[in-house]
């Protein structure tokens, strides 16, 4: 039974604010600053849930969020851990993995009929006949899993949140603060994570003088990852924490651990950290008649506490020296045998370790105190080495990475001064090694290392296994028991590390955190091994829960905007993604704005083109390295088309290369490479240690492409300089002032008309787009967007990179062929494009035209008797060339004019007919003029 206790001070609960939340079709009463495991344990709820693979009856056993007792869904969200989860008026709370209640679930036959499924029954059984598992199959998955997936979003975006700091303490016990304590005196930025939602009023004053210190307490944040760098991972409610930090201090503790006896798992059978929480801060006697199972001071403070609420106490001590002390009832040199209990333990058997029999005590709470196992697993992710410490019976820190801390029960303390001892050792020796050393540093260092070292009684573990009859636990949460894994160890799977990946074991919620000693334990009893020679599984994250929205972030997208993007949107301007930019799709319609280049003029504003300036000595050496063309024959203000391949021979970009001067150039790539391309020519220009700088020029240039017939009559309104073709040819760099600003204009043509790209220092973006437009009103000039430059660029078989190509298309296969210099010495993907057949590639990249008014998407199959051969990577509908036009991956058999194929998708078709040149101006004569 359970009840709520007298007010006390310093209990969390606050009995003025009343609160009710519904729970399974009933409404419970509770009050704030309960969470949902102390309200329902206050209401005489016993049972929480049912286990994973028995259904068996399961009540709160650790409320830390160490076990899966208290999984539980909360408005709508799946294992929610009930018992650190606080309540809040109106919740609606239901208890999961039983039908049709968990009170009466019809699935708890499955325990009985358990010898049915061994270790990996589902590889072993239903494969004949070949229906069989297709019949079970439906059953076993409805069964699998716990909690229902919401329907609905269930919260909003988690930020991200990126911390640096001095000294990263992790833990707000006793250790973790007095270590945070120390490091901030010494003058680091410090920041400490604690899981709980508030720290401990038994360390309130280590808390104050780490605050007052300059310490940065983030209460209710779990780590629960340590990654390369590393970085630490945290989260809380409502972010995710990236933290890098000089200094890394793990106080992390240590789990309380079950013992393993038949009927373990029984409602009432708990951990002294529940018992002490239920009683101390949430007023609740979670029991009237009461055994504490212990081997340490521990248990006896759990049973007085116990005692002072009205509860009859029996300590079951294991150590055959153990005296009653305060007058309490011991029975020493016993272990528990065996629980009794359906609903709710009813009886303990209790006797001799390793006794069958024994003396039975009727008891409504099982109280299991003082077995902990240090928490080592954060601390194993940076690369420390544990080893087995006999004294302490469990493995300890034993190498520890440079910058790396451990202080407290994960290090071994089992006293409260012999943590606050080694925390402050950790603190002081991260402030002295961040250069902070204070005058007495060696006399303290010294006083407190002989505090950390002083001797502790040595830990006393209980039997690995209850002697009785019954189903013995070692891992809740996969319903994993002694004799599974005896089973599997005959079975081969004689280590932790298969013994986890075939029983399960450790894999739960839990993630081995209330399992792990046992589950150690039972392996080296099986396998005829020692407990100091099994060591624990390898540690990963994620160490505590945390839900997959949290991972993911607020998805903050990075918008840029050109200096123009003003004039865009005041002319009405519909705006795309392009990369990390908005770019206008359309001012009026597409098809309208392509008809303006064709006849008239058009601008279109290209500043999010990525823009280097590459200079020094060795810059031809560099850009041969890096482009399958040549450069070194490139005439000072000429401009030369290239593509950038990767080590593979596989084009990662293309772009154009401007000669400014003798060491000089201007290399443009594509908008949405620009970041990457940046870091992989600075790479390599430091690999190969070439005297280069390369300068990326992109937002500190705004550039508008002025392009179509009429485009040299506004350069001669916008200039004093000569536009003509003979002074500004095809393919020229030239430098000149554009309304009144320096500028310079490069004679290119990807939309196949006559154009001047314009480049001038960002600042004067919008007085140059306003001037080019006034400029341009006699001649009845229009913007463009993105769409329009899609059209006119395809219908000159101008590749996009990245849509038109994947990650496997050569030069070659895109009909670039002639872009390749084979008899350079040596650049990059020249190894990689060695073996392929320049003449003969495997397929092609053609033009092709279809009739009919469907325009095939992007990804449309190509196909040859019903068969899948190629694909579509772009189509529109071109005016000038009166019909459907794009771009198909196709076998290289067909790669010639006149070739007819199929296309599809879903169930539209369309005849298409392969065309090798382009479909406007092919001589180019436009864009040359």
């Amino acid at each position: 039974m359970t009840e709520r206790l007298p007010p006390r001070p310093g209990e969390a609960i606050r009995r003025d604010r009343p609160v009710t939340f519904a729970m399974d079709g009933r409404t419970v009463a509770a009050f704030g600053g309960d969470t949902i495991g102390s309200a329902l344990a206050a209401a005489g709820v016993s049972i929480t849930g049912r286990s994973f693979k028995y259904h068996r009856a399961r009540g709160l056993f650790c409320m830390t969020g160490a076990c899966p007792n208290c999984l539980m869904q909360v408005d709508g969200i799946p294992n929610v851990r009930s018992c650190t989860e606080p309540v809040r008026d109106g919740m609606r709370v239901e208890r999961q993995n039983a039908w049709p209640s968990v009170d009466h679930d019809v699935h708890g036959w499955l325990n009985t009929f358990s010898f049915m499924m061994p270790p990996g029954f589902y590889y072993k059984i239903f494969h004949r006949p070949r229906w069989a598992w297709r019949t079970v199959e439906p059953f076993i998955r409805s069964k699998a899993g716990l909690g229902k997936a919401p329907k609905d979003a269930d919260h909003e975006p988690r930020e991200v949140h990126n911390l640096h700091a001095d000294v990263l303490v992790i833990g707000a016990g006793p250790a973790g603060l007095a270590a945070a304590a120390e490091a901030a005196t010494a003058g680091a930025s410090t920041v400490v994570l604690e899981e709980r939602a508030e720290v401990d009023g038994e360390v309130a004053e280590l808390a104050e003088e780490a605050g007052a210190a300059g310490a940065r307490i983030l209460a209710g944040t779990a780590a629960f990852g340590v990654f390369g760098g590393p970085l630490i991972a945290a989260a809380n409610g409502e972010r995710l924490y990236r933290i890098r930090a000089r200094h890394l201090v793990f106080a992390t503790g240590a789990v309380e651990q079950a013992a393993v006896f038949p009927n373990n798992d029984l409602p009432g059978v708990m951990l002294s950290s529940a018992v002490d929480r239920l009683v101390d801060r949430y007023r609740v006697l979670p029991g009237r008649r009461a055994v504490v199972l212990t081997a340490r001071a521990k248990g006896y403070e759990t049973a007085r506490a116990l005692r002072e609420a009205g509860a009859e106490v029996t300590i079951v001590d294991l150590r055959p020296d153990a005296r009653s002390v305060d007058g309490l009832a011991v029975i020493a040199g016993s272990t528990i045998v065996a629980a009794e209990g359906r609903r709710r333990v009813r009886e303990v058997v209790v006797g001799a370790p390793g006794e069958e029999g024994g003396r039975t005590i009727p008891c409504d709470l099982v109280v299991l105190a003082g077995f902990q196992a240090p928490s080592t697993t954060l601390l194993a992710m940076t690369g420390a080495e544990v080893a087995f410490d006999e004294a302490a019976q469990a493995f300890l820190p034993a190498h520890l990475p440079p910058n790396v801390h451990a202080a407290g029960a994960v290090a071994g303390a089992r006293s409260l001064e012999g943590a606050i001892a080694q925390g402050r050792l950790a603190g002081l020796e991260a402030g002295i090694a961040l250069g902070n050393t204070p005058a007495n540093a060696d006399e303290r260092i010294e006083r407190l290392r002989a505090e950390a070292a002083a001797e502790q009684d040595p830990v006393v573990l209980p039997p690995e296994v209850g002697a009785g009859h019954g189903k013995q636990f070692a891992c809740l949460c996969m319903d994993v028991t002694n004799k599974e894994l005896k089973t599997a160890v005959t079975e081969g799977f004689d280590s932790m590390e298969l013994l986890k990946r075939y029983t399960t074991i450790t894999m739960g919620p839990c993630q081995g955190k209330a399992c792990m000693m046992a589950s150690q334990r039972l392996c080296s009893r099986a396998t005829g091994s020692s407990f100091a020679r099994t060591r624990p599984t390898t540690a990963r994250p994620p160490w505590t829960p945390v839900e997959l929205g949290t991972l993911a972030g607020w998805r903050r997208t990075p918008r840029k905007e050109t200096t123009i993007h003003d004039r865009h949107a005041d002319s009405g301007a519909t705006f795309m993604w392009a990369g990390d930019w908005r770019r206008p799709h359309h001012y009026e319609t597409p098809e309208d704005e392509v008809e303006a280049v064709r006849t008239s003029v058009g601008v279109i504003d290209v500043s999010t083109l990525g823009k280097f300036r590459v200079m020094g000595a060795e810059a031809v050496a560099l850009l041969e390295r890096l482009y399958p063309s040549r450069f070194a024959d490139l005439a000072i203000g000429r401009i030369r088309y290239g593509v950038m391949l990767n080590d593979e021979g596989v084009i990662v970009d293309d772009g154009t290369v401007a000669r400014i001067g003798d060491d000089e150039f201007f290399v443009t790539v594509t908008t949405g490479n620009t970041a990457a391309l940046e870091r992989w020519i600075t790479w390599w220009n430091a690999d190969w240690g070439l005297d280069v700088r390369v300068l990326n020029l992109t937002g500190a240039y705004a550039a508008v492409n002025l392009a179509g017939p009429a485009s040299r009559d506004v350069m001669w309104s916008l200039t004093d300089a000569d536009v003509s073709g003979e002074a500004v040819p095809y393919l020229s760099a030239t430098t000149m002032d554009v309304a009144g600003v320096p500028a310079l204009v490069l004679r290119i043509g990807f939309v196949g008309e006559l154009g001047y790209e314009i480049h001038v220092p960002s600042m004067y973006g919008e007085h140059v787009w306003d001037e080019v437009i006034a400029a341009g009103e006699p001649h009845g000039i229009r913007p463009f967007g993105l769409e329009a430059q899609r059209i006119l660029r395809l219908e000159k078989q101008h590749i996009l990179v990245g849509q038109d190509t994947d990650a496997e298309s050569d030069p070659f296969e895109v009909g670039l062929g002639w872009t390749v210099k084979a008899d350079k010495d040596d650049f990059l993907g020249k190894r990689g494009l060695e073996g392929l057949d320049a003449e003969a590639p495997g397929e092609r990249l053609v033009g092709f035209t279809c009739g009919g008014t469907w325009v095939p998407p992007e990804g449309s199959s190509v196909v040859h008797d019903g068969v899948w051969v190629g694909r579509v990577t772009s189509a529109r509908t071109s005016a000038a060339a009166g019909g459907i036009v794009g771009l198909a991956w196709v076998p290289a058999g067909w790669a010639s004019d006149g070739t007819p194929f199929e296309i599809q998708f879903g169930r539209h078709r369309a005849d298409a007919t392969v065309a090798m040149r382009p479909f406007y101006d092919p001589d180019g004569a436009r864009l040359r003029s």
